[in-house]
């Protein structure tokens, strides 16, 4: 049976050869936006630029310049997980006043098919415009395509699901909810709360996959998928190059941006709520006030060189200032790092604002 668009593939008026070549661009924002983790309920499933940084693992890679205080435990740390590295800087936070409060849910998150149903139905479609067209050299292409993404949506699931196990085990470290600083490669300062366990599992382990055998095997089918695709869409005709370049290049934008994304939690067990503090100066002494610290973690803080000596007076007066006028205050109580339970927000007005966390029935 002859090929109903065969027409399409005799009409070429310029060759894109070294086209593969181009699938590599990205690749800085790709990991970043792929390695936190981050599910986004639109592209997803479709293909993305900088494709290499999937079968190299590369998403996964720790990222330098970042450094956790764990304020609560007086412990601190350089060595982040690369996702949670990614994440921070994926949420594009202001400058030192946001807040982040994560808990674990009991019941695990269902994200629903919105974005397996858009990839199917686009790569479908973009596999059987070469199929029905004669190009072979498309067809092979369009198929190491859609390779490539099921081996991407392999590996993020995998690194997800560890995160789950590492978020649920608390037979060593508690899930009591600490307070910790975290300072960004890019300069900037954030808050975090989490459980204890959270915080070491999750935020300081790189996940480990359940099956280290299955996913090496999945990066080599990825690598034979990328260096398929490099090789054969400089091949394909025109329309099929232009198709695929389109529908690749449309995604990777949406995902760069952060469309569709979802900044509400990772995996099907961590969540987390973003609050931005009252004053928003962006001076790091109104998100120190916020926590409302003791003493002793004061002291602690000065050690770090987080606070200036005692002797700067005028930096000590302006955060005591913080803490009693400007500012609003965070309680904590021991067993706030689940669902049910929630942080309390007093003001030097002494009123209380709850702020409660999702509760189990509620839709995150």
């Amino acid at each position: 049976m002859d090929a109903p668009l065969r027409p399409l593939s005799s009409w070429s008026p310029f060759r894109l050869d070294a086209l593969g070549l181009l699938t590599m661009l990205g690749a800085e924002e790709m990991s970043r936006e792929i390695g936190s983790l981050s599910a986004n309920t639109l592209v997803s499933w479709l293909s993305l630029l900088g494709g290499n940084v999937i079968p190299s693992n590369a998403f996964v890679d720790a990222l330098h310049g970042f450094t956790l205080y764990n304020i609560s435990d007086a412990i601190q740390s350089t060595s982040l997980a690369g996702w949670f590295s990614r994440w921070l800087l994926a949420q594009r936070t202001s400058q030192n006043t946001s807040l982040f409060i994560w808990s674990v849910r009991f019941q695990s998150r269902n994200r629903g098919l919105r974005a397996p149903a858009i990839g199917i139905v686009v790569n479908a479609c973009i596999t059987a415009l070469p199929l029905l067209s004669g190009d072979y050299y498309g067809l092979a292409a369009a198929l190491s395509m859609d390779l490539g993404v099921f081996v991407r949506a392999y590996l993020v699931a995998q690194n997800r699901s560890a995160i789950d196990r590492a978020a649920a085990d608390t037979s060593i470290h508690s899930n009591e909810l600490v307070r910790t600083i975290i300072l960004l490669a890019n300069g900037k300062a954030t808050t975090v709360l989490a459980p204890r366990n959270v915080v070491v599992n999750c935020f300081l382990s790189p996940p480990k996959p359940v099956h280290p055998i299955y996913y090496g095997i999945a990066r080599a089918i990825g690598w034979l998928a990328f260096v398929g695709f490099v090789v054969t869409i400089g091949q394909a005709t025109l329309v099929v190059q232009m198709t695929i370049v389109v529908v690749t290049v449309l995604a990777t934008v949406l995902t760069a941006l952060g469309i569709g994304t979802e900044d509400n939690g990772v995996g099907k067990m961590l969540q987390v709520a973003r609050l931005e503090h009252p004053n928003k100066n962006g001076r790091r002494g109104e998100a120190y006030a916020m926590l409302h610290l003791s003493k002793e973690e004061e002291e602690t803080m000065v050690d770090w060189a987080l606070f200036p000596q005692r002797r700067n007076k005028k930096w000590w007066d302006q955060y005591r200032a913080y803490q009693k006028f400007g500012s609003q205050t965070i309680d904590i109580d021991k067993n706030s790092s689940t669902e049910k339970e929630s942080i309390c927000m007093t003001s030097s007005s002494e009123s209380t604002l709850i702020e409660k966390l999702p509760s189990k029935n509620a839709k995150v």
